[in-house]
């Protein structure tokens, strides 16, 4: 599934998707989703997937750039300088946080 348009919100990053669903991803979501090796590795975050939120040290983390990765992904830089994520599209749409997506995991 492909964007149709990808727009800076306050809360982190705002995703219309070609079948009409908006996403919207706050920062704190995506940096604890990283799914980068080094966060993969991190044992608490097996059990959510989510990195915990001690791990950001209790920083404020927002969105300083999104740059498109070829057709597939976007890569982010965050507040605490992390940037090695690429989040395919595939795996943003999966983790979407609104009421429809969650209730259908």
């Amino acid at each position: 599934m492909q964007p149709q348009a990808i727009n800076r919100v306050d809360a982190g990053i705002q995703i219309d998707w070609q079948d009409g669903h908006r996403s919207v991803y706050p920062a704190e979501l995506l940096r604890r989703a990283c799914p980068c090796a080094v966060c993969k590795e991190i044992p608490e975050r097996v059990a959510t997937g989510l990195l915990p939120l001690s791990s950001l040290l209790g920083q404020k983390i927002d969105i300083l750039k999104a740059q498109p990765m070829g057709w597939y992904a976007l890569q982010f830089t965050f507040t605490d300088r992390h940037e090695t994520g690429i989040y395919a599209y595939e795996f943003l749409r999966q983790i979407c946080p609104c009421e429809i997506c969650r209730s259908a995991h």
